[in-house]
């Protein structure tokens, strides 16, 4: 299996999206899967994806990602969790906060775009 770009070069294997083979200078890998750079620019570049956090994460991550979202700290979304929690009742703010868990998807492993 050749490059796309270089068929003097071997392949480190085939882009899910188009098919083509891919130089390991050329592989991007998202969520186990092998992308060529051209593919996860157009499908995961342009794109304001929400997840889950793996780093900033207390319980399971979803103030770490809501705070990478809106682009402000975690500490301050932290803090307005809280408060949303007390506000509107207790149990409404932990079943909201688990429900978001099971809906948004954990941070990719590998994003090297």
């Amino acid at each position: 299996m050749k490059c796309y770009n270089d068929p003097s070069r071997d392949a480190v294997g085939f882009c899910t999206r188009c098919g083509k083979g891919v130089c390991p200078e050329d592989a991007v890998y998202i969520d186990g899967k092998l992308y060529c750079k051209e593919c996860a620019k157009k499908v995961f570049g342009g794109q304001k994806r929400l997840y889950r956090s793996r780093t900033d994460r207390s319980i399971c991550g979803v103030c770490g990602g809501l705070a990478k979202y809106l682009k402000i700290d975690s500490a301050l979304m932290r803090l307005l969790w809280v408060l949303l929690t007390i506000f509107t009742g207790f149990a409404a703010g932990v079943v909201a906060y688990f429900v978001l868990c099971a809906v948004i998807p954990e941070e990719p492993l590998e994003k090297q775009i």
